[in-house]
């Protein structure tokens, strides 16, 4: 299947954007669907979509994607709410956030990674409490988010 064909697939739409080896680019890129990064990008990429980056790409900033699927080097903060796909050739400095993570023998991921179950979960911590009918619940220093077991005498 070429690069540029019409054929549709989950991870491998038509491609909305193209910058090719040599192209040099700072500041803000926010796209829809799919985009290619050849050359050096520096700043913030945000989308729902798709970035891929080829064996030439050099990104310095923060990414916020869908999917990822790098051949290139990243520096910088990587956020992927779907699947992160690092194959032989890449090279990832710096943290990466993804509920599904791909690293190909060869890949080099320097830094700090977090397997999250998608981007919706929150990093509030979440405390389990249950009442048996013993003596009375001692209260929690600072308030914290209260997940009920369905055990307690309130009738949750």
């Amino acid at each position: 299947m070429g690069l540029f064909s019409s054929k549709k697939t989950k991870e491998n739409s038509e491609l909305n954007a193209f910058l090719g080896v040599g192209t040099e680019y700072k500041g803000k890129l926010d796209f829809v669907g799919t985009v290619r990064i050849d050359g050096r990008f520096e700043g913030e990429i945000t989308t729902e979509g798709v970035l891929i980056l080829g064996r030439k790409a050099s990104i310095v900033g923060v990414v916020r994607v869908g999917q990822l699927n790098s051949c290139g080097e990243i520096l910088g903060d990587v956020h992927v709410k779907e699947k992160a796909v690092f194959e032989k050739t890449s090279v990832l400095k710096g943290s990466l956030d993804t509920p599904v993570l791909v690293v190909e023998k060869g890949a080099l991921v320097e830094g700090t990674i977090c397997m999250t179950m998608g981007a919706a979960v929150e990093t509030k911590p979440k405390v389990v409490s249950a009442n048996f009918g013993g003596g009375a619940v001692k209260p929690v220093a600072r308030e914290l988010e209260v997940a009920k077991t369905g055990s307690d005498n309130n009738g949750a």
